[in-house]
């Protein structure tokens, strides 16, 4: 009986897992999307840093 428990809460982990992993998310272009999106933040981020760090040396002359 504890095995044919263990069985069945194996199956519904699986197909849990098996609906939550979307597969669609794994081609190629979707990964490249990805990536390039990644890649713009966080050049936006340093772009951001860069300015931040520029205003406080300025700031700091004063």
């Amino acid at each position: 009986m504890v095995r044919f428990a263990c069985l069945i809460l194996i199956i519904l982990i699986g197909t849990g897992l098996w609906h939550w992993i979307d597969p669609t998310k794994f081609t190629k272009e979707n990964m490249e999307e990805t990536i390039k999106k990644e890649k713009t933040i966080n050049t936006v981020q340093s772009e951001r840093e860069k300015r931040r760090l520029e205003a406080d040396k300025i700031m700091d002359q004063f």
